[in-house]
């Protein structure tokens, strides 16, 4: 059981990701997702985990992308002038580079923003 739940969590979380990028609507999401999840998830529910799942994408996009941009760029980058300074003789810059290199990775993973929780409706009677 708690592989089918995994799986669809998985696909909840790949439909949230084509709904942002616009591949699909967000109707047709939560309506998959239901789909997949065959009596695992309610209607109501799937619609709360969808709007949240855009909802978190749209609040943290400006910033996953750059912290995406500076995984790409650091390291390349900061390896390049580690070996320049190393060619140089130059070994403190390329000490100083490392340790910068270790400093930003150990930044962006730890600054990297975290889900929220999903917050549930409350149903009036």
């Amino acid at each position: 059981m708690e592989t089918v739940i995994t799986q669809v969590a998985v696909e909840g979380k790949r439909l949230i990701d084509a709904a942002w990028l616009g591949r699909i609507s967000r109707a047709e999401a939560v309506h998959m997702f239901v789909q997949f999840g065959d009596g695992l998830i309610q209607q109501e529910t799937a619609e709360d985990i969808v709007d949240d799942g855009l909802a978190w994408l749209d609040a943290h996009s400006a910033r996953l992308r750059l912290l995406g941009w500076c995984t790409v760029l650091e390291v390349p980058l900061f390896g390049a002038l580690v070996l320049m300074s190393v060619r140089a003789g130059e070994y403190a810059a390329a000490g100083v580079a490392l340790l910068l290199l270790a400093a930003l990775q150990y930044v962006h993973r730890r600054f990297t923003p975290h889900p929220t929780p999903i917050l549930r409706r409350r149903v009036r009677r």
